[in-house]
């Protein structure tokens, strides 16, 4: 061996835990750096799923005010619900459904729903069947086309009061429903036992109690 080989192994024997000491620390300062390193790395691909979960749920969140929920349902070819965009028209929905079914009345449907109205979330639409409108279940109010003007006043109009009570041969059964003590199982007896002659045909057909029948005479009709 060389002298200055020997110098060195030497030295080392004499500074041999100083040595160690240093080495040790070295070592240990090593690891913690690779530690440190590591762990600002995982944080930092932490911080960045957070804000793309966060983005996602604003998206899904914007998207959600976009679109409506709606149920068709009746004398369509195809009820059901559809998610519609917010914005649409009754008619949308129509086109949704697959348009009004054979069995439909048509001629009811487009005098009494108006196909550029707005439809809002949650909202239902039913189309009645033909059935429904021919049996009484639906029936269409009368009303003044005055689309471009204010209704005339008529002055010194006579007002027949029988037009204020619900009649019995031609109300719904939503029409007859708010009629004190009928509910809507005895508003669909009322229209399944028609024609009246009378408003007493309530009670000699046995449809309604002697109770009932005085609570509603004054606001019934059967003309």
């Amino acid at each position: 061996m060389s002298e200055d080989l020997l110098k060195t192994i030497k030295g080392f024997k004499k500074y041999k835990t100083e040595s160690i000491l240093i080495i040790s620390s070295i070592i240990v300062t090593l690891i913690s750096l690779f530690i440190f390193l590591t762990s600002s790395s995982k944080d930092t691909n932490e911080i960045y799923i957070d804000e793309k979960t966060d983005n996602s749920k604003a998206k899904e969140k914007e998207d959600f005010k976009d679109e409506i929920i709606i149920d068709v349902s009746g004398a369509v070819i195809k009820p059901g619900v559809y998610s519609l965009k917010n914005g649409s028209r009754i008619n949308d929905a129509i086109d949704r459904a697959s348009g009004l079914s054979y069995d439909a009345d048509s001629y009811y449907f487009y005098r009494n729903f108006n196909l550029a109205a707005l439809i809002y979330d949650q909202e239902k639409i039913y189309v009645p069947y033909l059935w429904e409108i021919t049996s009484g279940i639906f029936v269409e109010n009368p009303r003044i086309l005055n689309y471009l003007s204010t209704i005339p006043i008529i002055k010194d109009a006579v007002i027949d009061k029988s037009q204020e009570r619900t009649n019995i041969n031609t109300a719904s059964i939503d029409e007859l429903d708010e009629l004190p003590g009928i509910g809507a199982v005895t508003a669909q007896k009322i229209i399944q036992n028609r024609p009246y002659s009378n408003i007493e045909d309530l009670q000699s057909k046995k449809i309604v109690s002697k109770t009932v029948f005085e609570n509603i005479k004054d606001q019934i009709t059967a003309n």
